[in-house]
């Protein structure tokens, strides 16, 4: 598949790279997606031996630097300015046997009924409709969840920046 669009800013358009070059050998699991989207992006080992529920939390601890929001366009405009954004929930806020995390990608936003919404990449463990590549993650999360902004966005600026 295409990418979805060609950010401006040169870090977000390596992180869209990675994506795209990540998503078909990874794309079975959300995590080992956002795993191997975004090493080259993290310290080493950053991410090691958590599966969404410990991302979401690792993410949650102020120690981890992380900010966070629930508006898309803070998320959108942090993908877009080079910003590693992840959105994810917890199996609990999910209501769900496993959490989910994706990755938001530094483009435009898409139209989702009413609302524009992040693009991303996510892999799916039980449900491969949800594997997104470079789509809507109202594909890949719940479509409500998405436009009432009732998803977690995670952002930061990469801890290093592949040549």
């Amino acid at each position: 598949m295409a990418v979805p669009c060609v950010p401006e800013d040169a870090v977000a358009k390596k992180i869209l790279d990675s994506c795209a070059a990540s998503f078909a050998a990874n794309c079975g699991d959300c995590n080992h997606f956002l795993k191997a989207a975004l090493s080259a992006f993290l310290n080493d080992g950053y991410f090691d031996g958590l599966d969404a529920d410990g991302i979401v939390g690792k993410l949650q601890l102020p120690q981890e630097g992380w900010g966070s929001s629930r508006q898309i366009a803070i998320a959108i405009a942090m993908a877009k300015s080079g910003h590693v954004v992840v959105a994810g929930m917890t199996a609990a806020t999910l209501g769900q046997h496993h959490g989910h995390v994706a990755v938001v990608v530094g483009c435009d936003g898409q139209r989702s009924d009413d609302t524009t919404v992040p693009i991303g990449y996510a892999g799916s463990l039980d449900n491969p409709a949800a594997r997104i590549e470079g789509a809507r993650l109202s594909g890949t999360f719940a479509a409500t969840l998405v436009r009432s902004e009732s998803i977690d966005y995670y952002f930061k600026v990469p801890d290093r920046i592949p040549a």
